[in-house]
């Protein structure tokens, strides 16, 4: 029997950590009033078709004031996911079959998902190791006279760096799509605020994240016209000076519920000293993980005012660890009562989707304007070889709930480490 846990050893954690999501009596209240209200889709407020009284303003309309205001930007439209928030950005920059979009191999799979469903191509390109984001820098060689966009994704809590991905998009005439769905009111100095820096911006509030509906989403942006395009899409399709039958464009039904709106007031009430909480924590975590060996956290950009902890993305290296897998040593962590992750196994290319789609199908939409078959997707393994190395053997991952608890609870976690790592020969016979 050894001294890990995994092992037979004692558990060094007993206790679970803070629950998430946090729950009070304001989340409680505020859906009770839509509940007695009868009142649950926004349209029930300012409707012309409906009969409904005029009972006060949407708890959808009033979540977007404030969302808005938060991020210093003109508009903010709320819809029923972060997933649905990316379809809808895709058509309003007129992402079309047969077009480009630069993206990142390092997210979830919705950013690739977007644009496959306006049959574009992604082409993914390689991140900084020291971001786990978009690496800017290998951006410009990638673009072909099909390009038509640049999706990059503010990873864990980090911002990418948009100015070189701003000037590259402002010389080729690329659109730009900012995911920012982990980074909810992380901004640079200058009030320069995620989802404002790009020409559209999206943001997700599914139950994992740290503003949260259960689902949800919504979609930013300083630009009138494509604010416009926006609404109608998340609209069915209408217009605001159209009948209520009038469907002017191909729209959806995107729309968010009055629930979600009035959690969502609710939760951001919540969100700055959560923000302030994990912040804190945060730091004590580091400062204590910089004493163990083959251990590295991801550096933030340097202009970052407002920070944001989604996860906490660690770098490992096995080297230092004398050759233990990262898979043991997180089997070895969780034994311990520490829930972290690997996080993504594979990079989004080797998704078995690229696998189902028929490419190069004569009557193919993603073939438009191709003479060349489309090579399979698994060569981006050669392009990509930190996201490659990261999803293999490097990558740990602390999500954000961890940070919310006391000062004994960020302690147990670096006990954990630091168990895990005394005891690492333990773990080859895993």
């Amino acid at each position: 029997m050894g001294n890990l846990a995994i092992t037979g050893g004692e558990v060094l954690r007993k206790t679970p950590f803070a629950r998430w999501p946090e729950v009070d009596e304001s989340d409680k209240k505020i859906i009770q009033e839509v509940v007695e209200s009868g009142n649950w889709w926004m349209y029930a407020y300012n409707s012309d078709e409906l009969t409904l009284p005029d009972k006060g303003v949407s708890k959808v309309e009033s979540f977007e004031k404030a969302f808005k205001e938060m991020l210093h930007l003109k508009h903010a439209l709320a819809v029923n996911s972060g997933t649905s928030a990316l379809d809808i950005c895709c058509r309003v920059v007129e992402i079309a079959p047969g077009d480009e979009v630069i993206t990142t191999p390092y997210t979830f799979v919705a950013t690739t998902t977007c644009i496959l469903n306006s049959y574009a191509l992604p082409v993914y390109v390689d991140i900084d190791p020291k971001t786990f984001t978009i690496n800017p820098d290998l951006i410009e060689e990638a673009i072909t006279k099909k390009t038509k966009a640049i999706i990059p994704v503010h990873f864990g809590g980090v911002l990418c760096d948009m100015d070189k991905i701003r000037n590259i998009a402002e010389k080729y005439n690329l659109k730009i799509i900012e995911d920012a769905a982990h980074v909810p009111s992380a901004s640079l100095k200058g009030d320069r605020f995620a989802g404002g820096l790009g020409d559209i911006g999206i943001f997700s509030f599914q139950q994992s994240k740290i503003l949260i509906a259960g689902e949800g989403g919504i979609i930013t942006t300083n630009d009138d016209e494509l604010a416009e395009l926006v609404w109608s899409y998340r609209h069915v399709g209408r217009t605001k000076k159209g009948e209520w039958y009038e469907h002017s464009r191909l729209g959806w039904n995107y729309r968010m519920t009055e629930f979600q709106g009035a959690i969502l007031i609710s939760q951001l009430a919540k969100l700055k000293g959560q923000n302030e909480k994990r912040n804190k924590n945060a730091a004590v975590f580091l400062r204590a993980l910089k004493l163990i060996p083959g251990i590295t956290t991801t550096s933030y950009h340097p202009e970052t005012e407002n920070y944001v902890y989604y996860l906490v993305c660690l770098r490992y290296n096995k080297n230092l660890w004398d050759g233990v897998h990262r898979d043991n040593v997180v089997k070895a962590l969780n034994a311990e009562g520490i829930p972290v992750k690997v996080g993504y196994k594979y990079p989004l290319y080797k998704n078995t989707l690229f696998e189902t789609i028929d490419f190069n199908s004569p009557f193919s939409p993603y073939r438009l304007g191709r003479d060349k078959p489309i090579n399979s997707f698994a060569n981006y393994a050669e392009k990509c070889p930190e996201a490659e190395q990261l999803c293999k053997e490097e990558s740990i991952w602390l999500p954000h709930e961890l940070l919310l608890g006391t000062e004994k609870d960020i302690t147990d976690i670096v006990r954990a480490f630091e168990k895990v790592y005394e005891n690492r020969e333990e773990l080859h016979e895993l």
